[in-house]
Formats: structure tokens, C-alpha cells, sequence
């Protein structure tokens, strides 16, 4: 196919990894990788290659310029190759993170925090090449770590983010294959105890914060938590231009959502009173300080913070629990409070599943023993 940049840009993954080349310029050639990462590459002498760059950052004639610079060094008698090899040794995990991983997935991420967790749980692993970070090595980590008291569940999420960044590397060329893919994760109850409000617990959380100032921000977020299902960061992020009291209807837009995909909640009555209350409140007190730009108070964050979003309320959520008598229930509980909700009333999964923003039904199904009654009728049919 003639390589264009609009090809480019509809080049798409496949099982195994393919290679397009340009037809204007002998040697190179766009290899798309599984993962969906594009890059240049230039073939030379008897098959020597050198990545140029991600093809999703350079455009085809700055990699065909690049590429023109290394065909030139070649016809002059020179190796690129051997000038371009580092001299400070192997890439060891501690410069790849720094160079290459944690700007990547600062830019691609929301969060952005991945390096900071990746270089405090394996402190012991960043002075090693990427080829030596094998997997007995993670082995012996798991072990000690645990006898340390860490949760498994603690440690399978840093190994499976250790082994997405290694998966990072082979993209970029920077190994061959992942050391790391043998490794399995620690067997442990995936399925879990889903802690939701008891009748009681819920009355009595309803009325601590009955006890608050009609207009605190606590008392809106919670119910709004409670009767949408929102996580954490999407209700920071929350927007009023998201907000249609009209139609009843709050947009969790991708950029802010966990699965980068946007969907729609309904509001229910009390969800839909406690925002509309909330931006009444927010439009007053706009109005009553005299602010120049009054009337643009409900086009920013519902909820801001201090200095722009909202990190937590960890303080006032605590007093909010100790008053209401409400012991082990953490903000994120009001999600699983929702769907507990949802399920106990006999919605159907694949609805909870999208009020939720599963990408898995497989997350969804860990509420199904809130419906028992289809598993009691089967077990009656042989009593």
C-alpha cells in the first residue's frame, strides 16, 4: 500500500505484529505492534534497523528526514547503529521509568502516577537491567513482602503494573520479549465481601447529614455518590455543563472515567434535589460576595476544591461516619452501596453494569448474591 499519513492514522493492531512500508523511500516502514503503538522504523544494511520514533508523534516526512540522515551516515561508511548504542551501559529499570515509562504514561494517563508506585514498591529492582528483572526475582519479592504483612491483592496490582511497563518496553523496542509474561498472579478471593449500607446504617447516615447546613458540600456529594454510583475522581471531576437538571441526566465524560468511556446516569429525585439545591446555593453566594462573573459560576467544577479539584474530604467524611455510628465503610462503599441497591431491587446486571461503567460484566457479577432468589428456585426444584 502506498504510505500516506492518513494511512497512518487507519493502520489498526492485530494478533501479531505487522510491518507497512514506504513506497517513496527504501527501507522504511511503520510496524504496528498488538498493543496498537506505531512506529518507524529504517532498514538498512543487511537487515539493521533503528526505530525512528512513535508514528503517533512524528509525521511522515520527519521520519523520512530522520531516515535520509541514517541512509546518509550509511553511504559515508558509518554504523548508526553503533553510534546510537548507549554508553553508560544496559537501560536499567530505574533510567527506563525516568526517560521513557513515566513521561509516556503521565501524557496517556489520568492519574499519571504509575512511576511513583512502580519505583516505591520495587526499590530493589531499579538498579538492574530490564533483561535482569526476572521472573524468580519477582518471586522472592512476593515472598518477602508478604511475610511483611502486605495484602496479596497489594502486591498482584504491582506486579501486573511492573509487567504492563515491561509490555511498554518490547513495544518500544527496547527488549525482545517481556521477561516477566510467565509470571501468574497470587490465587486470592477475588469475589470479596461487598460492604453497603444496612436499613439502619443508611437512616442513620441520612440523618448526620440532615444535622449539616442545608448548603455544606459534604451533604451533596454523598447523596449524589449514593443514587449515582459515581467513583471518586469522576465526582471531582464533575462539571455543571455535565449536570442537565432538565432531562434529569449527568454525563461521566471518558477522559474522567476510570474505563476512558463516557456514559450517562440518570437522576433520581433525590440526586436531582440535592444538585439542584447545590446550585442554588453556589449561584447565591456568587451573587451575594458581588463576584464579576456571577453568571459563569455554574460552567466550572461542581465541587472544587481550594485550588482547583478536589482532593478528598477524608476529615468531614470521618466525622460524618463517627456521628452516624457507621464503623468499616470507606467513600468508595457508596458505589457498592448503589448497584447493592440496584441489584436488591431487581435490576438486571447488564443495566448495573452500564450505570456502573463496568468494562466486565465479570465486576458486575460480584452482586449477584444480593439477588439470591433465582438460586433458591433452583435448589427448591430438587428438595
Amino acid at each position: 500500500m502506498a504510505l500516506t499519513q492518513q494511512a497512518i492514522t487507519r493502520l489498526k493492531p492485530d494478533a501479531k505484529p505487522y510491518e507497512v512500508r514506504c513506497d517513496k523511500l527504501k527501507g522504511l516502514l511503520v510496524r504496528v505492534q498488538p498493543s496498537g503503538t506505531l512506529s518507524y522504523v529504517i532498514q538498512y544494511a543487511r537487515g539493521k534497523r533503528i526505530t525512528l520514533g512513535d508514528a503517533r508523534v512524528l509525521t511522515l516526512e520527519q521520519a523520512r528526514t530522520k531516515a535520509r540522515e541514517i541512509l546518509g551516515q550509511v553511504a559515508t561508511g558509518g554504523d548508526p547503529q553503533e553510534e546510537r548504542k548507549p554508553k553508560a551501559g544496559p537501560l536499567t529499570l530505574d533510567k527506563f521509568l525516568h526517560d521513557h515509562y513515566g513521561p509516556w504514561q503521565k501524557t496517556h494517563h489520568r492519574r499519571g502516577d504509575t512511576e511513583q508506585r512502580l519505583r516505591a514498591a520495587f526499590p530493589d529492582l531499579l538498579g538492574k537491567p530490564l533483561t535482569d528483572v526476572t521472573p524468580w526475582l519477582i518471586e522472592k519479592h512476593r515472598k518477602a513482602r508478604k511475610e511483611a504483612g502486605t495484602a496479596e491483592t497489594t502486591i498482584n496490582r504491582d506486579v501486573v503494573t511492573l509487567k504492563a511497563a515491561m509490555n511498554r518496553a518490547v513495544d518500544w523496542e527496547f527488549l525482545d520479549v517481556n521477561p516477566l509474561a510467565p509470571v501468574k498472579q497470587l490465587k486470592t478471593d477475588r469475589q470479596g465481601v461487598i460492604r453497603y449500607l444496612d436499613p439502619a446504617e443508611e437512616r442513620r447516615l441520612l440523618a448526620a447529614l440532615d444535622q449539616l447546613s442545608d448548603h455544606r458540600r459534604l451533604r451533596p456529594m454523598v447523596l449524589v455518590s449514593m443514587h449515582t454510583g459515581l467513583r471518586w475522581g469522576e465526582l471531582a471531576a464533575l462539571r455543571w455543563p455535565d449536570c442537565d437538571l432538565g432531562t434529569r441526566l449527568l454525563t461521566v465524560r471518558g477522559e474522567g472515567a476510570k474505563s476512558k468511556q463516557t456514559r450517562y446516569v440518570p437522576l433520581n429525585d433525590t440526586a436531582h434535589a440535592a444538585l439542584k439545591s447545590w446550585a442554588d446555593h453556589c449561584q447565591a453566594e456568587a451573587e451575594a460576595e458581588a463576584e464579576a462573573e456571577a453568571d459563569t459560576v455554574l460552567d466550572g467544577l461542581v465541587f472544587p476544591g481550594k485550588a482547583g479539584v478536589l482532593d478528598n474530604v477524608t476529615k468531614s467524611w470521618t466525622s460524618l461516619l463517627k456521628t452516624a455510628g457507621i464503623n468499616d465503610f470507606r467513600w468508595h462503599d457508596l458505589r457498592h452501596h448503589f448497584a447493592s441497591r440496584l441489584v436488591q431491587n431487581g435490576v438486571d446486571l447488564n443495566t448495573v453494569r452500564e450505570l456502573m461503567g463496568h468494562a466486565d460484566i465479570k465486576m458486575t457479577l460480584r452482586y449477584t448474591h444480593l439477588a439470591p432468589e433465582h438460586r433458591a428456585a433452583a435448589v427448591a426444584r430438587i428438595g
